[in-house]
């Protein structure tokens, strides 16, 4: 997977306003929706991502590849080894906002690809109510810095398992193995 440094680099020089984290979770929620077609997650990421502009074509090079290794990896549930591409930074504001930021566009990504998920029931249903909570975290500044971090984590752990389990329900059938 693409280094979080690097790409926000990649995206800066290319004039797009997303951050990696940002557009790993949208592109995340795309595919976890069931957007497996390459011309439509490509159309959608240009149209929410850029004003409907194409990204340089280095930089979709690495989108491509990107997509190509969480699907991989969500497709492996038993490895469990897809995870959210956060800054490297373990400062507590930057990882809070981070963690946030990919939640609320994974919502947008599974929103676009599944538009009536809101009004769905059940494990479904309760865990968009999840990620909704989750995308207006907050916390107490005088609270302790490690034990809201050992939070955060958890909660990270907890938006692996909401991509395996989206991916998981939303496959096609065309896909099952």
């Amino acid at each position: 997977m693409a280094e979080y440094s690097i790409l926000n680099q990649k995206l800066k020089a290319a004039g797009i306003a997303v951050s990696p984290t940002e557009l790993h979770g949208f592109l995340t929620g795309l595919f976890a929706g069931g957007i497996r077609d390459r011309q439509k997650w490509h159309a959608l990421l240009y149209q929410i991502t850029n004003d409907n502009h194409a990204y340089p074509a280095e930089l979709m090079e690495e989108l491509d590849a990107m997509y190509a290794d969480f699907r991989g990896k969500l497709r492996d549930s038993d490895a469990f080894k897809f995870q959210l591409l956060l800054p490297e930074e373990y400062k507590l504001d930057v990882r809070a906002e981070a963690v946030c930021d990919w939640a609320n566009h994974f919502l947008l990504g599974v929103g676009l690809a599944r538009p009536k998920i809101s009004k769905m029931r059940g494990v479904i249903g309760d865990t968009i109510a999840d990620l909704h909570k989750i995308c207006q975290l907050g916390y107490d500044e005088d609270d302790d810095e490690a034990e809201l971090l050992d939070s955060l984590e958890d909660i990270v752990a907890y938006l692996r398992g909401i991509a395996y389990l989206f991916h998981s329900h939303f496959k096609s059938v065309h896909e099952m193995d």
